[in-house]
């Protein structure tokens, strides 16, 4: 996998600037670095498996530039694991998990945030799901925003197409805002915190589930430990 540029993961380091009332997310969840797992907005889900900590990416910095250096191929079923706790069907799990991997490598936004942002939106993982606004898919894109050049396709129900445009859009945000947390309020229509109720909890939300999904690759994952030996 191509690595992250420098610009970007300094902007995913940016740290949440106060806890978020009334969300029981530590700022170890957020940051991805306590092994234990936060209740977040939406269907119950089980809990993932406790990760051992590791002295190679024992802090915030090292889970992120870890992560960056992951090949896809190691990725993909600790991933689709992951996936596969929000809908059974096999291969539409493998299919988003492809289509996440290839839209990271493409667009150097880390998988963990891609899913984490995924999952929030969709938690059910329906491809033709449709919110109250119009929001489309399984990354809840406005139809606005369909016909991207990138992404070869302006149907927001296909999956690859959905993935696409909504990493697109993340991406712009993260280049275009100062933190992690303000392009995630722009993804969620939460500038003026007036669109989606509770959405200023929006960022908590999603970027404790990216630190669930960053722990859970790379302890599905030999390459690095065996890099550092």
């Amino acid at each position: 996998m191509r690595a992250i540029s420098t610009g970007l993961l300094a902007l995913l380091l940016v740290p949440m600037s106060a806890p978020v009332p009334g969300l029981a997310v530590s700022m170890t969840d957020i940051s991805g670095d306590s092994t234990s797992s936060a209740p977040v907005a939406g269907r119950p889900e089980s809990a993932p498996p406790a990760v051992p900590a590791s002295p190679a990416w024992g802090t915030h910095a090292d889970s992120l530039q870890a992560e960056a250096l992951l090949p896809a191929s190691e990725i993909r079923r600790p991933l689709e694991r992951f996936l596969g706790r929000y809908n059974s069907d096999r291969v539409l799990v493998r299919r988003i998990s492809r289509a996440v991997l290839r839209e990271s490598r493409r667009q150097q936004v880390p998988p963990s945030l891609i899913a984490a942002v995924l999952v929030t939106e969709n938690t059910t993982l329906r491809p033709e799901a449709r919110s109250s606004v119009g929001a489309q898919g399984l990354m809840q894109v406005m139809p606005m925003h369909a016909g991207a050049e990138l992404c070869q396709s302006s149907d927001l129900v296909d999956v690859d197409s959905n993935i696409c445009h909504g990493t697109l859009i993340l991406a712009r945000n993260l280049r275009r805002t100062s933190s992690s947390t303000a392009a995630l309020l722009r993804y969620n229509g939460c500038v003026r915190g007036t669109n989606t109720p509770d959405c200023q909890r929006y960022p908590a939300r999603v970027l404790a589930r990216a630190g669930i999904v960053r722990r859970e690759l790379l302890a599905g994952t030999t390459t690095l430990a065996l890099a550092g030996r």
